[in-house]
């Protein structure tokens, strides 16, 4: 049974629905999940021959990475189990969650990933978002949609984005057409682009009151002076709670703002779905099988995640190390062999039915998919 519809939940379940659709395209994923376990592993093939293992290892907190990875994994774990439900209704109420378990699997992830370098984990969300940039953006090699950023200028330069096609963005993608593998990097660019806009106003938001707050203090300490010389006191003029601010002063603003990744992108979603538009997964989808798609796409973005951290971790800490620890979850949490990172190369989960697809994570086991990509 279909929910009754809101124009405006549609218009954003369609957008945020293309949004994911092409992240996990870039990711590799087609529309059809027959080929999911094949485009991981050449996802972990791609990550292991971009980043190789380092000459120096790294001195590791590995209690810290230990409990970072188990975050990661149990909140990838559970995603893919809310991803069994068959009833509409309740995918699209799960997808709302889902929203924030496929933000936190990425945040985990980035965080495991840091410490895994040797260094300390970062204490929030902006800190560790960052942290992307250096983590993926900025590296010799990359691997979308993981290193794809925009960058300052995207609002008007359909250049200025960092690992993308290879030709300028096409900024001009109306409606939501059918997502395929040249316009991904389209529809993903215009993810990353209104997140990042979306940042900018906000910092030209606080520089409007900021400036303004400074006028006024400006006429109070002009005014302290003219009355201590003896001068007459004037009239206060009515000031405003913001100031215009000059081009230079906008276009400035606008270049120290960093550059935004998925990881930002999914954090504008979790947010969005469970704040400034809650219904949005389920009042907006108009057929059965669109929240399906829905939830196939988190599953799908979380496990290209966890993936491609997971390769670049064991680089660093050294695949026993990390074979270990994914054991050693596995064990004590007795996750499904289905599910998550326990999750068997089972011929019945390469079937055609999009439907029977979205019940399991989708995503080959952690063993099977490093063993020939990691040494």
């Amino acid at each position: 049974m279909t929910a009754p519809v809101n124009d405006a939940l549609e218009k954003s379940f369609l957008t945020h629905a293309h949004y994911l659709r092409a992240f996990a395209q870039l990711a590799g994923f087609s529309f059809w999940p027959n080929k999911d376990l094949a485009a991981l592993q050449t996802l972990a093939q791609r990550v292991a021959t971009a980043f190789p293992a380092p000459k120096a290892i790294p001195t590791v907190d590995i209690n810290e990475l230990t409990k970072c990875l188990n975050r990661a994994w149990g909140t990838e774990l559970l995603l893919g189990l809310a991803s069994k439900f068959e009833e509409d209704e309740l995918v699209r109420l799960s997808n709302s969650w889902g929203s924030v378990q496929t933000y936190y699997v990425g945040y985990a992830a980035t965080q495991a990933l840091i410490i895994a370098e040797g260094r300390s984990r970062p204490t929030d969300h902006p800190k560790t978002q960052s942290q992307v940039r250096a983590l993926w953006v900025e590296r010799q090699s990359a691997v979308e949609p993981f290193s794809f950023a925009a960058m300052p200028g995207c609002k008007s330069n359909p250049s200025a984005y960092a690992n993308g096609p290879g030709r300028p963005i096409d900024a001009g993608v109306t409606g939501w057409p059918t997502v395929g593998s040249t316009n991904c990097w389209d529809i993903a660019a215009t993810a990353l682009r209104s997140t990042r806009n979306d940042a900018v106003a906000k910092k030209l938001q606080e520089a409007r009151v900021k400036k303004a707050r400074e006028k006024k203090k400006a006429w109070h300490t002009e005014e302290a002076d003219r009355l201590a010389q003896g001068k007459k006191p004037r009239k206060e003029p009515a000031f405003s709670s913001t100031a215009n601010l000059t081009k230079p002063e906008r276009s400035a603003l606008e270049a120290g703002v960093r550059p935004y990744t998925m990881l930002d992108y999914l954090f504008r979603l979790r947010i969005k779905a469970n704040y400034e538009e809650a219904a949005m997964f389920t009042d907006g989808p108009t057929t059965e099988f669109a929240s399906s798609g829905v939830a196939l796409d988190m599953v799908r973005i979380a496990s290209a995640i966890m993936i491609a951290h997971e390769v670049r971790i064991a680089r660093l800490v050294g695949k026993a190390t990390l074979t270990s620890l994914a054991t050693d979850w596995i064990t004590k949490n007795s996750a499904t062999s289905n599910l998550g990172i326990a999750q068997d190369a089972d011929p019945d989960h390469h079937c055609l039915n999009v439907r029977r697809h979205q019940r399991a994570s989708l995503r080959a086991s952690q063993l099977e998919v490093l063993t020939p990509c990691v040494t």
